[in-house]
């Protein structure tokens, strides 16, 4: 069910993202790919695809930032869980309870950081935000394949 609901919600935030473009196969492969079978590497990707895709195609000051940076933290907290779940694995409502309270923790700073971006929407491009998203991303990323490597 978590698998089938963050493919689900990646693919949501790509259609947001494309708006119809043919261009919308890439990143639902990719999300799919990521939720089915994750990996550091796929993971990354489909998070870098959703988050440029939003950089280039939705304009600056559009309503859709603040449900976009939702979905995309929430997708970012799921595919944590998936790195770490087997394919068949369970999860407890505890778990379950602590990361929607991880989730709530990342929003309590992307929601003000995305509600000043709207406001200063007509100076210029969401670039510079996606940016620091992306480098955030894989600053995590690189992070979490040494953490790995060592163990």
């Amino acid at each position: 069910m978590v698998r089938s609901a963050t493919a689900l919600l990646a693919v949501l935030l790509g259609s947001i993202a494309w708006d119809g473009s043919v261009w919308i196969v890439l990143p639902l492969v990719v999300a799919v790919g990521a939720a089915v079978l994750p990996s550091v590497g796929v993971v990354t990707l489909s998070l870098l695809l959703l988050a440029v895709a939003y950089a280039v195609n939705v304009p600056a000051g559009s309503a859709w930032l603040l449900v976009f940076v939702a979905g995309l933290h929430a997708i970012f907290v799921l595919y944590l869980l998936l790195l770490q779940l087997p394919l068949r694995g369970w999860i407890s409502t505890a778990a379950l309870r602590s990361l929607a309270l991880a989730f709530l923790r990342i929003q309590a700073v992307a929601q003000p950081v995305a509600v000043l971006a709207l406001l200063v929407g007509d100076a210029g491009s969401s670039l510079p935000a996606v940016l620091v998203g992306v480098a955030a991303l894989l600053t995590w990323a690189v992070w979490l394949v040494r953490e790995r490597a060592e163990a």
